[in-house]
């Protein structure tokens, strides 16, 4: 029996991959499927124009699925033709960089394999870990086992996560966001925490005749109280609880007022 289905956006040689698989397993039975390469900034992607190949491979010690396709394809295909009992839980990550605010968590292939499993009514933690520019600019290789350290302290908070939540019920909650700073431990103060409310600016740059992506820093103000971006500024760990019905609860029955009179 299968406790929990887990994926990435990374990637299998993402170095926060492996390390989160080991500590999850020391608590409970772990099915991994995930993109055989980087599908990052791609949401909550279905393929439906070519077919997909499934293989499985043994890295770094870990038994794994490898798929030719998307996050949430991963989830699919894991919890329909991989797990033979349906996982208690999706979990997703641990990614590299912060997945925070609403602009961001909307576009993010590491929360788009979240909301797959809880479309299907399995409870999901999309786990990210803040990295700090001076790691990035010292060129560490995040796709290399030597990596794995950097993610241990985030797999040993996910797992505690996921301990606290797989068997609870909370009756609005599809799915939570974990964003873990840097120098996080499990003694880390841990937050309940809002999406932050914030454009990311501008994403294509031209160059000649092209446009070429690059995702703008988060910048670290205007921070509501109560929000992700202002709990991992104290260095405090984000939890935030989701839910995909994307109803306007509070407004609707002002929009209901407003079309029996205007239509």
């Amino acid at each position: 029996m299968t406790d929990i289905l887990i994926t990435n956006d990374d990637c299998y040689k993402s170095a926060g991959f492996v390390p989160l698989i080991k500590e999850l397993s020391k608590e409970f039975s772990v099915t991994a499927v995930v993109p055989d390469r980087g599908r990052s900034w791609i949401g909550k992607t279905i393929t439906t124009k070519k077919e997909l190949r499934l293989k499985k491979i043994h890295y770094e010690g870990v038994d794994m699925f490898l798929l030719d396709g998307t996050p949430a394809d991963c989830v699919q295909i894991g919890l329909y033709d991989v797990v033979e009992t349906r996982p208690k839980m999706v979990i997703s990550g641990i990614n590299i960089g912060l997945n925070i605010g609403q602009a961001r968590t909307l576009s993010s292939g590491t929360i788009g394999a979240a909301i797959e499993g809880s479309i299907d009514g399995v409870r999901a933690i999309a786990s990210s870990l803040s990295i700090p520019l001076n790691i990035r600019d010292n060129l560490t290789d995040f796709y290399h086992p030597k990596s794995y350290p950097l993610f241990e302290n985030a797999a040993k908070i996910t797992t505690k996560i996921a301990t606290i939540v797989i068997n609870k019920a909370f009756n609005d909650v599809d799915l939570f966001s974990l964003n873990i700073p840097f120098h996080a431990t499990v003694d880390t103060p841990l937050e309940i925490t809002t999406l932050f409310k914030t454009r990311y600016g501008r994403l294509f740059h031209k160059k000649g005749t092209k446009f070429i992506h690059r995702t703008p820093p988060v910048e670290f103000k205007n921070m509501d109280e109560g929000s992700d971006l202002k709990a991992l500024n104290e260095n405090k760990i984000s939890l935030t609880p989701m839910n995909i019905s994307f109803a306007a609860l509070h407004s609707l029955k002002t929009v209901e007022h407003v079309f029996k009179q205007e239509w």
